[in-house]
């Protein structure tokens, strides 16, 4: 009973502990998330609780099931692949992608909003659902184009597809000769920015591999003195070796935070959002 008790405790603290974390360290929402919550990852914890309870089972150690809890719930993120980049790499060819099509579509269409309404039905797969409804947006006229460009580039949530948006939002309202060169530019623009990010990721590669091998070389070793050399890590069985265990993990935690934050590269601030929209 005292055991099952001291278990639920260390499952309490390591439950507390992230919350805190999570707490300090938000993840931004990104606009597919933006429609409803995201939901609780249950498959998740019951393998984070479990992975605890076996680790503390192996040690007798209360310091390990916080650890072990914190450890398995955010190293995959910090140690995995970059989705976020992933994700925006893919977002920028997208929008190259479309600005070209659209361009095209041009010398085809009656007019901008005609084009628009073609290149959205085949924009590429990284821009639905967003083209989509800008494209049923447009055909039932259901406001302005500028606002429904403006919706559109709040969905994708870049800065490059806000730059398209407004280039594209100026045409519908003063027209211009040569709106073909302007995509054209515009095109040229997206294809620069895919690749300086994927030049920014190369450099961010370089980190993670690091914090990669820190972590390996660092929790392997640990394995290893708890499987043939269990009499050298005798003094944290006590209370006193419990605490400077938290303690040493505590550190080694802020460093890994401090080489991920190394890694990371603000994303650049979109240049069309509701506050510029209402001072302009």
């Amino acid at each position: 009973m005292r055991t099952l008790l001291l278990t639920l405790c260390g499952i309490g603290i390591g439950a507390g502990l992230a919350l805190a974390y999570s707490a300090r360290h938000p993840v931004p929402r990104t606009s597919s998330e933006a429609a409803g919550r995201a939901p609780l990852p249950t498959r998740r914890i019951l393998v984070v609780v479990v992975g605890a309870g076996i680790v503390y089972l192996l040690t007798g150690w209360i310091a390990a099931i916080p650890i072990t809890a914190a450890g398995m719930w955010f190293l995959p993120g910090m140690l995995g692949r970059d989705a976020r980049h992933e994700r925006e790499l893919a977002v920028v060819e997208a929008i190259a992608s479309f600005t070209e099509m659209l361009r095209d579509t041009l010398s085809a269409a009656a007019g901008l909003n005609q084009a628009l309404a073609v290149a959205c039905r085949h924009a590429p797969e990284a821009l639905q659902p967003a083209a989509v409804e800008l494209a049923e947006r447009v055909e039932a006229r259901d406001g302005t184009t500028r606002q429904a460009l403006h919706a559109f580039a709040d969905q994708i949530d870049d800065p490059t597809a806000d730059l398209v948006a407004l280039a594209l939002a100026a045409a519908s309202e003063h027209p211009t000769r040569d709106l073909a060169g302007l995509l054209s530019s515009l095109a040229s623009t997206a294809r620069e920015q895919a690749a300086m990010r994927t030049r920014t990721a190369v450099a961010q590669a370089r980190t993670r591999t690091a914090i990669r091998m820190i972590t390996a070389i660092t929790v392997g070793l640990a394995l290893i003195l708890l499987v043939i050399d269990r009499p050298y890590l005798a003094d944290y069985d006590s209370a006193t070796g419990q605490v400077i265990l938290l303690w040493v993990a505590g550190i080694f935690a802020g460093a890994l935070r401090w080489l991920k934050s190394l890694a990371v590269i603000p994303s650049p601030k979109r240049l069309w959002t509701q506050r510029i929209e209402a001072g302009s």
